[in-house]
Parts: C-alpha cells; sequence; structure tokens
C-alpha cells in the first residue's frame, strides 16, 4: 500500500518540525532533493506551504484564486472523508510566495475555512485576505494521458532534508488515469513526507496548468523512509473533472444558458453549460464551458469544464447567445455562439459567429470564429437563433429571427435569415422570408424548431403574445412555418388561445419528439401567479405535433398541492437523456446566493413516458457541497 502522508504523526528529531508529507526531486548532487532541483525564486510560485496545528503537521498546496488555496484532505485528517466544511480543527497558516522559507518574501495568510470534496483526496482552503502579486495556476481542463510528463512540487523532505528551505520539484510521467485518480511514477524521484496537497503541472500549449493534486506514495528513496524502499509511485487526486466545482467553491460562476446534444456521439443527449465567471481583477470578461455528459439512466455524470476563456481572453457572457447543432454531420452535436462586439466607431453594429467543434468523449475544440458582420449592420439584440437540418443534408444549420424595427407607417417589421453550414463553417446569411406587409412583431416571438410534420426537414414554430383582450384574457398564438426547397413557406396560424387566458410572458418553450411517434412536439414550461399560501406554482404543457401543425395543448405536469416551483428561476431543455427515442426535459434551477456567497444550482429532468405523459421531475444532480 501507498504510504498517505497525513497519517505520520508530528515528532522533534535534530531540532527539525517533521513534516506530514514532503517535496519531490531528482538525485542530481548531494545539495539536491529526491525529487529535483530547489525552484528558483519566481519558479512555482503559486505552489502554497501550509503548517496546520502550529507545527503539528506540514503540507504544500496550490493557489487557485487570490484568496483560495487547493490542497489534500488527508492534511486535515488521517481520513480525508472525515474532514468536515468550515473552520479548520486546528490553526493553519498558508506561505505563499515564498520559495525560500528562509527568506521574509511572500504572504502569510491564515486559512480561515475548509470544503472537502467528497469523492477525492482534495479540499479548498479559503484565506483570510486575498493574496496579491502572485498569479493563481491555470486549471487542467482535459486529464492527462498515459505516459504525459508532470512536474510535482512541494515543500517536504528531500534525499537528505529532513525540512528542506525550499521548494522543490521533479519530473514524473503518467501510469494510468483511474477514475478520480492518476497514477504516477518518478523518473529519478518521488513523493515524500511534506509534498502532500502540492501540485502536479502538465506544460500544455507553452503554459503550466495543474492538471494533480499529491495524495499518497511509496516515498521511495525519501528522507527518512525505509532504506529497502525504491518505489517512486505515487497516486494523484485529478483536479480536471472537478475543475467546475473549484470554480463553484471561489464563487465564480454568476449564471449560465445552457444547450443540449449528442456531444460525444454515444446516442444520449448531453446538456452544456455556457457559465458567466464575471470580470477578472485585470477588467477582463471570463467564460467557461461545462459539459454533464448522459448517464443512460435520465441523469448525468458530474459536469467537468471542458473549455475557459485565457488568462488574456476576454469572453463577455452577456454578448453570448448559444445553440447547439451537428454542425459537420459527423454525428456528434456541436455549438455555436452568436457574438455581440457591439457598435464600430462609424455606427455599425458588429457581430461574429464562433463555433465550438465536438472531439467526442475529449471535449471540445477551442472556439474558432466563422463569420462576422464585417461591413454590414448586424444588430445581436435583434436576432433570436436556433439550429436545425433545413436543407435536409445531415449538417446543422442557423436560422435568425431578426428585428428591424417599425416601418414609417407603424408595422413591426421582421425577417428570417439562415446560416447554411458547408461543414467547415457557414456560408453567409441570407434572407429566405421577411414579413412584408403585414405586421410581425418579433418581440412577442418565442422561436423553435425542428420536424413538426414529420417529413424530414426542420420547421420553426412561433409562440405568439398578442397581449391582453379587452376584456383581460392573455391572447397566445402558435404559428407553423414549414420547411421548403429553397427556404421556408409562408408562416400559418395553427393554434390560438380563444376563450381560454395563455399568458406569453409565462412561458418558457423546448421542442422535441416527447412521444416518440417521428413528429417533433412543443413543451411549454408555464409560471402561474403564486398561491394564496404563497407557493409558486408551475406546469408543463404540450403541443403534439401532427402533420398540419399541432394538437391543442394538454397539461401532463403540475407542481403539487405543497410543492413550490419557481418559474423564474428555471431554464429548460430538451433531449433523449436516457437514449430510448423519446425527448425527455431538464430544467437547470437557481436557488440563488447563499450565506457563503456560493451560487446553488440543480439540474432536474423530466423522463418522458412516450404516450402516457411524463414522469414527475427529479434532481439528478445539485452543486451543494
Amino acid at each position: 500500500m501507498f504510504g498517505r502522508a497525513s497519517r505520520s504523526r508530528s515528532l522533534l528529531a535534530a531540532g527539525f518540525l517533521s513534516t506530514v508529507v514532503g517535496a519531490t526531486a531528482l538525485t542530481v548532487a548531494p545539495a539536491h532533493a529526491v525529487v529535483g532541483d530547489a525552484a528558483k525564486d519566481g519558479e512555482f510560485a503559486a505552489t502554497v506551504k501550509l503548517d496546520i496545528g502550529e507545527g503539528k503537521r506540514g503540507c504544500s498546496g496550490t493557489l487557485v484564486d487570490e484568496q483560495w488555496v487547493l490542497t489534500a484532505g488527508s492534511c486535515f485528517a488521517d481520513d480525508p472523508q472525515a474532514v468536515t466544511a468550515g473552520a479548520p480543527q486546528l490553526k493553519t497558516t498558508a506561505t505563499v510566495g515564498r520559495a525560500d522559507l528562509a527568506t521574509e518574501a511572500g504572504q502569510v495568510r491564515d486559512v480561515v475555512e475548509l470544503i472537502p470534496r467528497a469523492d477525492r483526496d482534495l479540499v479548498m482552503a479559503k484565506l483570510a485576505a486575498p493574496v496579491t502579486g502572485v498569479a493563481p495556476a491555470k486549471l487542467a481542463t482535459s486529464a492527462p494521458g498515459k505516459g504525459d510528463a508532470l512536474s510535482i512540487a512541494g515543500y517536504g523532505r528531500t534525499k537528505d532534508e529532513w525540512v528542506p528551505d525550499r521548494v522543490h520539484s521533479g519530473a514524473f510521467g503518467v501510469d494510468a488515469v483511474k477514475g478520480a485518480t492518476l497514477d504516477v511514477t518518478g523518473k529519478q524521484g518521488a513523493v515524500c513526507k511534506g509534498d502532500t496537497g502540492g501540485p502536479a503541472l502538465r506544460t500544455k500549449d507553452g503554459r503550466q496548468e495543474l492538471a494533480g493534486v499529491s495524495s499518497t506514495s511509496w516515498q521511495g528513496g525519501c528522507f527518512g523512509s525505509d532504506d529497502s524502499e525504491t518505489r517512486k509511485g505515487a497516486v494523484e487526486s485529478r483536479v480536471d473533472d472537478v475543475n467546475h466545482w473549484i470554480q463553484q467553491v471561489r464563487s465564480l460562476p454568476k449564471r449560465s444558458m445552457t444547450a443540449t446534444g449528442d456531444f460525444d456521439g454515444d446516442g444520449k443527449t448531453d446538456l452544456a453549460r455556457l457559465v458567466d465567471y464575471g470580470p477578472s481583477k485585470d477588467g477582463r470578461n471570463q467564460a467557461a464551458l461545462w459539459v454533464y455528459t448522459a448517464d443512460g439512466k435520465g441523469g448525468f455524470n458530474e459536469p467537468r469544464t471542458v473549455w475557459e476563456s485565457g488568462a488574456k481572453d476576454s469572453w463577455n457572457w452577456e454578448a453570448s447567445k448559444l445553440v447547439a447543432g451537428d454542425f459537420n454531420g459527423d454525428g456528434k452535436a456541436d455549438l455555436g455562439v452568436l457574438y455581440r462586439y457591439g457598435k464600430t466607431s462609424d455606427g455599425r453594429n458588429e457581430t461574429g459567429l464562433w463555433t465550438f467543434t465536438s472531439e467526442g468523449a475529449d471535449g471540445f475544440e477551442a472556439p474558432r470564429k466563422v463569420w462576422e458582420s464585417g461591413k454590414d449592420s448586424w444588430n445581436w439584440d435583434a436576432s433570436k437563433i436556433v439550429a436545425g437540418d433545413f436543407n435536409g443534408d445531415g449538417k446543422s444549420d442557423l436560422a435568425v429571427l431578426y428585428n428591424y424595427g417599425k416601418t414609417s407607417d407603424g408595422r413591426n417589421e421582421s425577417a428570417l435569415m439562415t446560416f447554411t453550414s458547408n461543414g467547415d463553417g457557414f456560408d453567409a446569411p441570407r434572407k429566405v422570408w421577411e414579413s412584408g406587409k403585414g405586421s410581425w412583431n418579433w418581440n412577442t416571438s418565442k422561436l423553435a424548431a425542428g420536424d413538426f410534420n414529420g417529413d424530414g426537414k426542420t420547421d420553426l414554430a412561433v409562440l405568439y403574445g398578442y397581449g391582453k383582450t379587452a376584456d383581460g384574457r392573455n391572447e397566445s398564438a402558435l404559428w407553423f412555418t414549414a420547411n421548403n426547397s429553397n427556404g421556408f413557406n409562408e408562416p400559418r396560424k395553427v393554434w390560438e388561445s380563444g376563450k381560454d387566458s395563455w399568458n406569453w410572458d409565462a412561458s418558457k418553450i423546448v421542442a422535441g419528439d416527447f412521444n416518440g411517434d417521428g413528429k417533433t412536439d412543443l413543451a411549454v414550461l408555464y409560471g402561474y401567479d403564486k398561491t394564496s399560501d404563497g407557493r409558486n406554482r408551475t406546469a408543463l404543457w404540450v403541443f403534439d405535433g401532427s402533420k398540419n401543425g399541432f394538437d391543442a395543448p394538454r397539461k401532463v405536469w403540475e407542481s403539487g398541492a405543497k410543492d413550490s416551483w419557481n418559474w423564474n428561476v428555471s431554464e429548460p431543455a430538451a433531449g433523449d437523456f436516457d437514449g430510448d427515442g423519446k425527448t425527455d426535459i431538464s430544467v437547470t434551477y437557481d436557488y440563488g446566493q447563499g450565506a457563503d456567497g456560493r451560487v446553488g444550482t440543480g439540474l432536474w429532468t423530466v423522463t418522458s413516458k412516450g404516450a402516457d405523459g411524463f414522469e414527475a421531475p427529479r434532481k439528478v444532480w445539485n452543486n451543494s457541497l
């Protein structure tokens, strides 16, 4: 078995305080540590020295935010699962930016809060005050592969030093990726006592990123270890697949938007969230892409961060409209973002189209711009976007309902534009319909795409709001625009609320084949007024697709007499999450900001039972810690 660092008890020997897990180094000279050379000033600056219990335990960590350190749970308890959220039981201090502990460089902060990770040897440690002048480590968004090279750093023991003065590092290779852990072997060194919690860094695209955190080791060749032990292997806790958790603890996710598609090509629909991380300290807009892969049981696996805007990039979440489709026709869904750049100096509206191309189980390629408005003016604020295979060539295209505003005679003027996929991007947009002499109010239109009549081509549906009638009823209608050989037929009204009252403002629409009959249906998550006892009341209605449009809506679920479901904080999406050929519904639910500053989010699924409706919603994931 590997020896876990934090199981060592403190003791004094030759005037040195024992550390719990030690540093990695290479045997190159007597003064050097087992796993490598002592780091130079400025190297491994984000590596942190932790003192737990005023000398009872010593560990390492990594600065991942100005006020948060990522380290191992086993630094704080023999059993990492025994670490509880809250203030550490023993006084803990973190020394940051001090490569040489004999100097006064860097900054020292008390650790005031621990947030443990339940499924692996990881804990986030909050500092009493932010650290300035030290750049936090970049987090990996994909797992290392077998044979990848890692640099492991820490403040622990070396070959011949009990408590070295400097952080050390050494070269390791990845032997295997095993769920939540990485098996690694030192090329010339080992992970020693005092290194627990230290960083395992991978170089990608010329920059180091945090791939793992040191957990256990054989400690072969470390000072004080059994002289007969020669094994240089160690176990690292993975970081890439819990990147989202680290960010959530940092309170970075502010808002998100979702899209669904079979991103890994396994026949089940997955869910993607474009997450707003807010502005950085230097004023950049930050965003990330999280993916929840379907688990085949109607739920989702833990999300993983597959992309985040870089240290020098700026990605404005508020300027993004997200859509999913198989744009290159490879059987895996990609993501598209219509992006607003604002007005140019000469007054034009400038807009671009970016795509994230799926790489299957490996995530997505970095986003690339595939179109921009150029000399033309394209108003992002006047665009509503959906995806579908409109020309039947096996690749998803994009449709945009575009608002031209009011004409001089007071009519609302709208148009439909399409971007046709060419496999490597999109052709320039072309107008395939406009409202003409009629009046079409873009502001009261909600757009959805699907093969509603079952002819094999993607059509469009619009839920349209007419406002209130003279007698106070909310009046709404459903319009259907069938696909033809060169665009779309004129829209026609296929349903209207009539004597009933249907509140367009209380309707969120998604499209999918919910009954499995080969025609796309339309679902509406509908918000009602509060009940007399203050509960939020919500229902799910379905318009079944038919050859000529849609059947009348039917209610398939509503929140119960004792439940409270807040429509305002619910974002529905649709997909075949369990792979049974019938489309289900997911709802991303915002629980708001808690007392600890973290934003609570839940993910619910409403599983289709075909012609029999839907099962009651069930929570399949939440980010509570």
